[in-house]
């Protein structure tokens, strides 16, 4: 998936950059080592690093040392252990979270258990984001190198001398995800003191002899799963990247309260002269703005470019629809985008518009190149582009335009 904010700056970068070949969905694939190098403390740690010694009943209140020597009471408990030993621990759920755009998640250790009390520790769970049960001490799972659901603990996690722990036996359950890569599930494991790393996945990391364990029972996590809403809607979106009811189609959009579909309301629009330019990465795009301005500022150009997407993508002549997967801009590979006030300057805009259906007819195309002459007929709805996914999601009753005449010859470039 690609940014749209990314591909946003590329874009623009003579005035529009719409480039041939172009990919639109790349994310960060870089190999990490699980861990993300954040050594941000919450409240609850900050104080903790502050004072070994504090008031259990209030994490604001620091008690001196000199304090807590006088009274006991004070001093933070030790960490229960089970009968044969193992440290019972939580996961402080304001901390746990989604790091970045991969499938891992950070959080710290409650209350410090383990260890110096003055440092981190911090938990982590790596899975496939997909919801289900997976034993975690059978399978792959047994293997810091092959699991594809992954718990790793790491004791004093700012010192130079941090333990490791994974796991040895456990059951995760993932009930639900959402589009933004949210998890909601519970977790039973027990984790054994291992040599190593096993986040860094260069060997199969094995449990140190005479080592400790660490056990985590039942705990429930949600890292913020969207529920979607439908109630009483027919259309538009859930509010979770998904759809109400089956939408609607044609020449309906659906209304603002979500429970009709009406009859789009679109202003007739003509273009001003398409030319074509080229970009640092050697591809091609179509531009041009809107003739007299749209309804906003009349110092602003309303600028519509035309994107070639896909590998070695070839223009040929031929009748293009801009309906059905090319009226998705997530997925689309001959897409059109409408920038209503666009300052060069900032590059900012005061709305977005995207192909919704219509025609893009090359009559003639120089062989090998991007100089064409064709006509087009087609209708461009207001949009919100996902910045994540690049999916562009129509505006309740937004606006809407259609020209029936745009036409361009580009082989004189």
């Amino acid at each position: 998936m690609k940014k749209f904010s990314a591909l946003f700056l590329v874009v623009f970068q003579i005035l529009l950059l719409v480039s041939c070949g172009g990919d639109k969905n790349k994310q960060n694939n870089e190999e990490t080592d699980f861990i993300a190098d954040n050594d941000t403390e919450t409240e609850e740690t900050a104080d903790a690093a502050d004072s070994s010694s504090y008031d259990d009943t209030d994490s604001d209140s620091i008690v001196p040392d000199s304090a807590a020597s006088e009274n006991t009471d004070n001093e933070p408990e030790e960490p229960e252990k089970t009968a044969e030993g193992c440290y019972i621990f939580t996961v402080d759920n304001k901390t746990f979270e989604r790091w970045g755009y991969v499938d891992t998640f950070l959080g710290d250790v409650k209350d410090n258990v383990l260890g110096d009390k003055n440092e981190r520790d911090v938990f982590e769970l790596f899975t496939t984001l997909n919801t289900g049960t997976y034993d975690l001490g059978k399978g792959d799972n047994k293997s810091s190198l092959n699991c594809t659901e992954c718990v790793i603990v790491k004791q004093d996690f700012d010192k130079e001398k941090e333990k490791f722990f994974f796991q040895e036996s456990g059951i995760l359950v993932i009930e639900k995800t959402d589009k933004e890569n949210n998890i909601k599930g519970i977790l039973s494991a027990k984790l054994v003191e291992v040599e190593g790393d096993p986040a860094r996945r260069e060997e199969d990391v094995q449990k140190l002899e005479g080592g400790e364990c660490i056990l985590i029972e039942n705990w429930a996590f949600d890292t913020g799963v969207c529920v979607p809403d439908c109630a009483g809607k027919v259309c538009g979106h859930d509010g979770c990247g998904g759809t109400c009811g089956e939408g609607c189609s044609g020449d309906l959009t659906c209304s603002k309260d979500q429970k009709s579909c009406v009859p789009f309301e679109c202003k007739k629009i003509t273009f001003d002269k398409v030319e074509m330019f080229s970009n640092e990465e050697g591809g091609y795009y179509y531009q041009t703005s809107v003739s007299g301005n749209l309804p906003g500022s009349s110092d602003l150009p309303d600028i519509m470019t035309l994107h070639f997407y896909g590998t070695s993508y070839v223009l040929e002549e031929g009748t293009i629809d801009l309906g059905g997967d090319n009226a998705n801009y997530e997925i689309c590979t001959e897409c059109l985008l409408l920038y209503k006030d666009f300052d060069t300057e900032t590059e900012e805009y005061t709305a977005v518009f995207f192909q919704q259906s219509g025609t893009l007819v090359f009559d003639e195309v120089k062989e090998g190149t991007f100089e064409s002459k064709g006509h087009g007929s087609f209708r461009l709805v207001e949009v919100e582009i996902d910045d994540y996914t690049s999916e562009s999601i129509p505006v309740l009753s937004g606006a809407c335009y259609e020209t029936e005449s745009l036409t361009w010859d580009t082989t004189s470039y």
